[in-house]
């Protein structure tokens, strides 16, 4: 190993020593030693302490026995008054080292004798009666008192603790020595060899045994170790495959994508060389899995796999990048028509019926093509630029091919801005709610607004929503949106009433996501509390698509914001699903016949008739009907006639900001025919 992979070895020290398994020795050496000293010292301290209090309660007794015994010498002499021989039998007990003084007081307490040995701290005191009989009398004559000290117990008790010290700790070393030795010839050896043979395998992938020869747990561990050596090259190389290849249907997956694209930068023949990337996305993947189930859905991505594995020449790269995403890379195409029809090949092979629970399924894919030469700088950008086209192709032509161009890149860059751009536009009150006005078909009359969000862009100007509505919806922020437009509404409707026009409606469009949002209704309960404005002024608007997505959290959603007294109007009608089970199912008071049945009227008789049913169902039902997008007076007529109530649509009114509506109401007085407003707004910001 060199000395620069041992200084960047987390398992290494300097000098290339396995770091971990010296750590093991020293852990072990220093969660034993510490308990080992704590033990001994414990234990010794115990035998000393009782050692200790034995010599005390031993020195008390010898020197209570001495009083007693001095006490009989010296009765006679203290009763007679022979206090010489009273000091004498005093000083013959001062050679005993604990003794410090000693006294013999009369029956008095007077002093008779006193000696004083020695100096003493830490004395204790011990007193004896003297007691004088001589047969005819039996008296108590005096005392003895004796002082004597313990030192001579502590010193010796803390040599030997100190002596016991000395020998714990060399015990001590002695044992963590040995610990050492016998933990790196048992532990620390077997260890080390084993973390080398891992080591050496690391450098260069090969097996590299651990030789342990001993018959211990960790000869056995080595055995163990070797044999699993033998096995683990295979299992190596099926885990490396599995990482970088898809487990369903074996092609490489996205972490081989960068990988195989510098390979392709790498190995072209020449920088001019194309390469075509195809971005192959399914189409209604999703309605297979809730059709048939997972499994089958399982199965159908390998029939997909397969086909595509079939329809390319052995140069190319298929891969799955997960979900229903494939790509398809040709190393070599001659220009980008060439590309093209290997990309429609691939449509044309995907498509072949494929049976799932033995029904016959027709697949259907897009395709984002991107084109570029094998030394552009954005070749390892093909993935995202490819998905550009596929978006494209999603959107507006499903099931076919779209060719990244320069307006798709610019659509692309365009769209991006604007999503980084939505938070700012929030904050900064870009976003307008502008209204358009309904009227009473029969009487001209005013009776409603909707609401139409704008944004006014400070670089790009007013933008209409089908642009950002989408962009909004995929960053998550329909919930704001709606709850700027319904703030905006209920301030509208507060100025309305100051205008002195109490009796106009709004209508809001809701976005298919806030019917699963149970606290809209509360929300909007507590804006309308908060302008002091009737929830019944407020008209709702949904579509048949949000209904169907979620049926029982739509319908709860609904009747929770009719009980407040919004009403409910269904949007677009005839170009969903136009069922009647929806419009029996739901609280609904309105249905909206979508604009495009009206543009062909009166001229069309197919439009007509439609219309007539749509007319003849909602009033069986008991629904109002509103015409959007009335043009002509003809179409107007044509809609009084089918017994539609109330319309929409440029011949009365077009999208203005809140200050130009009311001056337009105040304009037409709230009454009158309608007639054809012209304000400079682009006819595509209607919607």
């Amino acid at each position: 190993m060199r000395e620069d992979e041992a200084m960047t070895d987390p398992d290494r020290n300097a000098q290339g020593a396995p770091r971990r398994l010296r750590s093991v020795v020293r852990a072990m050496i220093w969660a034993t030693v510490p308990v080992l000293l704590l033990v001994q010292l414990l234990a010794s301290t115990g035998v000393e302490a009782t050692n200790f209090w034995s010599q005390i309660r031993q020195l008390d007794a010898r020197i209570a026995r001495t009083a007693e015994s001095r006490a009989e010498l010296i009765a006679e002499p203290l009763w007679k008054m022979r206090y010489d021989q009273v000091t004498g039998v005093l000083n013959e007990i001062m050679h005993d080292e604990t003794i410090a003084a000693a006294a013999v007081y009369d029956d008095t307490g007077v002093a008779i004798a006193r000696v004083v040995a020695r100096p003493a701290d830490q004395v204790a005191e011990i007193s004896r009666p003297i007691k004088y009989s001589n047969g005819n009398i039996a008296v108590q004559a005096g005392r003895i008192a004796i002082a004597y000290s313990y030192g001579t117990v502590y010193a010796d008790t803390g040599s030997r603790l100190m002596l016991l010290l000395v020998v714990g700790l060399l015990a001590t070393l002695a044992t963590m020595v040995a610990m050492r030795i016998s933990a790196n010839i048992f532990i620390g050896k077997p260890l080390a060899a084993i973390m080398s043979a891992i080591q050496r395998s690391k450098q260069d992938g090969r097996a590299y045994p651990a030789d342990i020869r001993s018959s211990n747990e960790f000869g056995q561990l080595a055995q163990a170790f070797n044999a699993m050596q033998h096995t683990t090259s295979g299992a190596l190389d099926r885990l490396g495959h599995m990482a970088s290849h898809d487990p369903l249907t074996g092609l490489p997956n996205r972490r081989s994508l960068s990988e195989r694209l510098v390979t392709l930068s790498g190995d072209a023949g020449s920088p001019d060389s194309l390469i075509a990337f195809c971005f192959i996305d399914l189409d209604d993947f999703k309605g297979i899995n809730d059709t048939f189930g997972h499994d089958a859905g399982d199965r159908f991505l390998v029939h997909i796999s397969e086909r595509l594995r079939e329809a390319v020449e052995p140069q190319d790269w298929v891969s799955r990048l997960g979900g229903d995403e494939f790509v398809v890379i040709r190393p070599e195409v001659s220009n980008e028509a060439t590309a093209q029809a290997f990309a429609r090949q691939l449509l044309d092979a995907i498509s072949e019926p494929i049976r799932l629970h033995d029904k016959q399924v027709v697949p259907r894919a897009s395709i984002g093509l991107a084109v570029r030469r094998a030394g552009d700088p954005e070749l390892s950008h093909l993935p995202a630029l490819a998905d550009i086209a596929l978006y494209h192709a999603k959107s507006k032509a499903p099931g076919t091919v779209a060719v990244l161009d320069e307006a798709l890149q610019r659509d692309y860059r365009r769209r991006r801005e604007l999503e980084l751009a939505i938070p700012a536009g929030f904050a900064e009150g870009q976003f307008e709610v502008w209204y358009q006005g309904q009227v009473d078909l029969d009487s001209a009359a005013v009776v409603g607004l909707e609401a139409l969000i704008r944004w006014r862009h400070p670089d790009h100007g007013v933008i209409g929503p089908g642009e950002f509505l989408p962009l909004i919806e995929r960053s998550g922020n329909n919930a704001r949106l709606t709850r700027y437009v319904l703030t905006d509404a209920c301030r509208a409707l507060q100025r309305l009433a100051a205008a002195g026009r109490p009796d106009i409606r709004i209508a809001i469009n809701l976005p298919p996501s806030e019917l699963a949002d149970h606290s809209l209704a509360a929300e909007l309960r507590a804006t309308c509390a908060r302008f002091d404005v009737a929830a019944s002024m407020l008209e709702l608007e949904i579509t048949e698509g949000s209904l169907i997505n979620n049926i029982a959290s739509a319908s709860e959603t609904l009747h929770r914001l009719r009980r407040l007294g919004a009403t409910i109007a269904l949007d677009d009608f005839g170009t969903g699903y136009s069922s009647l089970a929806h419009l029996r199912r739901f609280p609904l008071d309105k249905v909206k016949i979508d604009k495009a049945f009206i543009s062909e009227i009166p001229d069309s008789a197919e439009d007509k008739a439609i219309v007539g049913v749509i007319a003849s169902l909602a009033g069986t039902l008991g629904l109002t009907l509103v015409a959007e997008g009335i043009e002509r007076a003809e179409q107007a007529a044509a809609m009084r006639e089918m017994g539609v109530t109330l319309g929409q649509g440029y011949l009365y009114h077009r999208p203005q900001p809140l200050a130009a509506v009311l001056q337009w109401l105040a304009g037409r007085g709230g009454v009158g025919r309608a007639h054809v407003d012209s304000p400079s707004i682009a006819p595509e910001f209607a919607a």
